[in-house]
């Protein structure tokens, strides 16, 4: 009989350690399930925040270069020239004054409309029987030129007569177009001043009978006659 009590209570005993077990591995279970959800909650919660961060920082450093780039384009033309339009007209002035001959020709045109304007000089020649020309563009920049040049730069050439068949324009959009027609055919070149260089854009030639134009022609005088620059404004 004693063997028998003692054996009930060793029974007794396990299924209470037992129901003890089943009970701490459901406690356990269940406040990992809730570590596991605070825990992922947490990281969606920093994930989302990183990425309104990035956005906003993103946002941020986007301003920032547009503003410095506006702040660069708007240095580079106040750098580009500290005189005035006129000091500047009074060098070209002072350029086209040594040519005397029939031969040499000018213009006064601010291409890119940065309120700095840019002197052609055309000269025409003959090779043999032929007739050559050609009109070199020049601008004022004192981060360019010197001093003893009065800071005057070359920034290209156009090539061409500059006549009935060949003539230059000045586009509204600040662009410079080349428009050569000879016995019904045309041929159309654009430039634009970038980075003080003359820079072809776009060429086409056609056969045609009705030759372009363009915004502005270009008018030239012998450098002789100064009306151009002293009328300019």
């Amino acid at each position: 009989m004693e063997n028998q009590k003692n054996s009930k209570g060793i029974i007794a005993l396990l299924v209470v350690i037992i129901v003890i077990l089943l009970a701490l591995v459901v406690l356990i279970g269940t406040g990992m399930v809730s570590f596991k959800s605070s825990t992922s909650a947490n990281n969606q919660q920093n994930s989302g925040n990183n990425i309104v961060n990035n956005e906003q920082s993103n946002t941020i450093n986007e301003t920032n270069d547009i503003d410095n780039n506006a702040n660069s384009s708007s240095n580079a033309v106040s750098q580009k020239s500290s005189v005035s339009k006129s000091q500047i007209l009074s060098y070209y002035k002072e350029r086209i004054s040594a040519f005397s001959d029939s031969n040499h020709q000018y213009s006064i045109i601010d291409i890119n409309n940065d309120d700095i304007p840019e002197l052609f000089i055309y000269v025409t020649g003959r090779l043999g029987n032929q007739i050559i020309a050609d009109t070199s563009v020049f601008t004022y920049d004192e981060n360019k030129g010197d001093k003893s040049n009065n800071y005057i730069v070359g920034v290209g050439t156009v090539s061409g007569r500059i006549d009935n068949d060949t003539i230059l324009y000045k586009m509204n959009d600040g662009r410079l177009l080349s428009v050569h027609g000879h016995m019904g055919y045309e041929s159309t070149t654009y430039f634009k001043l970038e980075n003080d260089w003359l820079i072809r854009t776009d060429f086409a030639s056609k056969q045609t009978d009705n030759y372009m134009s363009g915004d502005n022609a270009i008018q030239f005088k012998p450098c002789t006659d100064t009306s151009l620059i002293d009328n300019f404004s």
